[in-house]
């Protein structure tokens, strides 16, 4: 499956949740589909936070603890 597939797949999953999808979230998303190996919660808040100065760590571990609950 190609990434931006995978990318709304998880989207949508997160939208029939109740999630909203941001531009911060979207980023967390993003950044977790493009990479090759499992980063960290700080190296994916540092490698998004210059495109988005206002996300929080707090968004970044929620997103993921979201993921997790979903099976993903």
């Amino acid at each position: 499956m190609d990434k931006e597939r995978r990318l709304e797949e998880l989207a949508g999953r997160l939208r029939e949740r109740g999630y909203r999808m941001t531009p911060q979230r979207m980023a967390v998303l993003r950044a977790l589909l493009e990479s090759a190996r499992h980063p960290s919660v700080e190296e994916m808040y540092r490698a998004i936070r210059p495109a988005y100065p206002m996300i929080s760590r707090a968004t970044v571990y929620k997103t993921i603890a979201t993921l997790k609950e979903l099976g993903e």
